[in-house]
């Protein structure tokens, strides 16, 4: 049963993407298995949701932070059957990047520097914001959570931001 804090973020992280959380290709990341046993829409969500509750406990503006953190994977592939000349942890900030531009709309510089460097340290590219450490820090929880078996935590707060916002 969802409790009353949770009801409250879920509601507040509706309110910041649905439009996003509704968009078909956003929808479709379902398709592409990520971490283990885990979707990139699923992580996606995981990481935003994370993000949102640092920015909440740090009393900062979520907005920006939490819409770029949603999309920080949308790189619209399985990076496990498709490969390019660079490898994942490079390629793909720079994929969701064009892909967001292309169908999503234009990004403030603080969202494409988080994304371009959510793989720190791994990619050489610090964050320069607030807001890409969050996504950075909660990225690499999630990710360990994901590979763990323990991001079914998340499932019931997951399902129920799908139930709410269901076209």
């Amino acid at each position: 049963m969802i409790s009353r804090k949770d009801d409250l973020a879920i509601e507040q992280f509706i309110d910041l993407t649905d439009d996003l959380l509704k968009n078909e290709l956003f929808i479709g990341m379902k398709q592409y298995n990520h971490h283990g046993k885990i979707d990139t829409h699923f992580h996606s969500v995981y990481v935003a949701y994370t993000v949102l509750n640092y920015c909440n406990r740090l009393n900062t503006e979520p907005r920006e932070i939490v819409r770029a953190s949603l999309l920080h994977d949308f790189y619209l592939y399985d990076w496990h059957i498709e490969k390019h000349d660079e490898m994942h942890a490079w390629y793909h900030p720079k994929a969701a990047v064009a892909n967001i531009r292309q169908h999503i709309g234009e990004l403030t510089p603080q969202q494409e520097n988080m994304i371009l460097s959510h793989m720190w340290p791994l990619h050489l590219m610090p964050p320069k914001t607030l807001g890409g450490w969050l996504l950075t820090i909660a990225d690499k929880h999630c990710s360990n959570e994901d590979y763990l078996g323990k991001s079914e935590k998340f499932r019931e707060i997951y399902n129920e931001i799908n139930k709410r916002t269901e076209k």
